[in-house]
């Protein structure tokens, strides 16, 4: 099957040009070529039909994007599939993991639908996400591709012990067993909550919590892997102490300017989660302890932001919050309102986004070879990141996503929040 897209306007995500007229053809999977204006043998075909036998033998469905605006498909890559912040209902004490599990492909095939065709999971309760990602590898459900950090690892009452049942360790031996066991279990990424942070009570944002010993474990077994570790670090001096010890990634992360200067040195990601303190809307709906700490928060990791573009840091795109199809549109706006360029967020959440996960060769732009992840907008999101909030079309590995809510499907927040 050959899919050919016209009568849109291409932002490949490379960092070149928007391209006008463009003209992108997908055979099976892949991108096989990209030009301008119609196909040969297309100018007299109503596009609503599905053509027959215009290459070769193939079949080929021509679909006209009405002057549209296509992208790769759209990634977040900090994500809890189950999780719920607020919990009004206080779910995540009472329901059993199999709800939790349920909760977790809801808000994953949601996002599918929304655009974002890469997932990066950083600690669901129970191996859910590990199951959910061998579902949709294995066309059980269509969902997006998910690249899983199963249980996050914090000290013993650490962060995030409680709800998303993180594997509590102390030490190196303890720290390597749980490494270890996250990696038999299905792990592609490592995360470990190095420091305190909004969710959990009685801690401080700030506060280191894994030693030295205890992170340089985790990335050494990791590494031996080949496996990349992710660091829940709000604090400069946890943000610090991760970097000396070689992880991957740097999640919210209150930079000082020290900490930006080894974040770029080192050539680790930074995964901002901008939304976590600047949206007023989602703040306010927080536990008081959380709404303290969120707004106490909230101009240091600005200026943590604009560190680490002024110093050309790898910066990708990652919520933090529930539901997946709604945060990922907030997180990429609120890049823009920091200071990022319509461009370079847009990067962020395609090109950056794929290389943090290690498929930068297969996915994350628009060029001949990669695979057929794409997302048609309706507006420009260069002039508007809003824009891609009104998505028109998705496609993922060359297929067709229905972008339509199913009917009689309740909705999200209604459910949970």
């Amino acid at each position: 099957m050959k899919t050919v897209l016209t009568n849109c306007t291409l932002v490949d995500c490379t960092g070149a040009p928007p391209l006008d007229n463009a003209r992108i053809v997908i055979k099976d999977n892949r991108i096989e070529t990209i030009g301008q204006g119609l196909a040969p043998n297309l100018e007299s075909v109503d596009p609503e039909e599905p053509l027959v036998s215009l290459y070769d033998e193939d079949q080929v469905r021509h679909i006209d994007l009405d002057g549209g605006y296509l992208v790769p498909g759209l990634w977040d890559v900090h994500c809890h599939l189950g999780d719920l912040i607020p919990d009004p209902h206080n779910y995540l004490n009472t329901e059993s993991i199999c709800d939790y599990t349920i909760r977790a492909g809801r808000n994953a095939i949601d996002a599918l639908r929304a655009g974002v065709t890469g997932i990066r999971t950083c600690g669901d309760a129970g191996y859910s996400d590990v199951a959910w990602k061998r579902a949709f590898e294995q066309g059980v459900m269509v969902g997006p591709r998910l690249f899983v950090a199963t249980k996050g690892i914090s000290i013993t009452g650490g962060h995030g012990h409680g709800t998303l049942g993180a594997l509590e360790v102390d030490g190196p031996w303890e720290m390597r067993k749980a490494v270890r066991t996250n990696l038999k279990f299905g792990a592609d990424w490592i995360k470990l909550m190095v420091t305190g942070g909004v969710m959990t009570a009685n801690e401080s944002m700030a506060e280191s919590q894994f030693l030295s010993d205890e992170i340089a474990a985790a990335t050494e077994v990791a590494h031996i892997k080949g496996k990349r570790v992710a660091v829940h670090a709000w604090g400069a001096e946890g943000v610090k102490a991760a970097l000396r010890a070689g992880v991957d990634s740097i999640e919210h992360g209150l930079l000082d300017e020290e900490a930006a200067e080894m974040l770029v040195r080192q050539g680790a990601f930074y995964v901002p989660t901008i939304n976590c303190t600047q949206d007023a809307d989602f703040i306010k709906g927080m536990p008081e302890f959380q709404r303290v700490k969120a707004m106490g928060a909230a101009e240091a990791h600005m200026a943590a932001l604009r560190y680490a573009l002024k110093l050309g840091a790898k910066i990708a795109c990652g919520s933090d919050t529930t539901p997946i199809n709604e945060f990922s549109k907030r997180e990429l706006e609120f890049l823009v309102k920091t200071g990022m360029s319509p461009m370079d967020t847009l990067i962020a959440a395609t090109r950056t986004s794929a290389d943090l996960c290690g498929v930068a060769g297969d996915l994350g732009t628009v060029e001949v070879g990669k695979r057929g992840d794409l997302v048609v907008l309706k507006e420009d999101p260069l002039k508007n990141m809003s824009a891609a909030r009104e998505v028109a079309l998705v496609i993922k590995d060359g297929q067709l996503i229905d972008t339509k809510t199913p009917e009689g499907l309740t909705d999200f927040f209604d459910l949970y929040c």
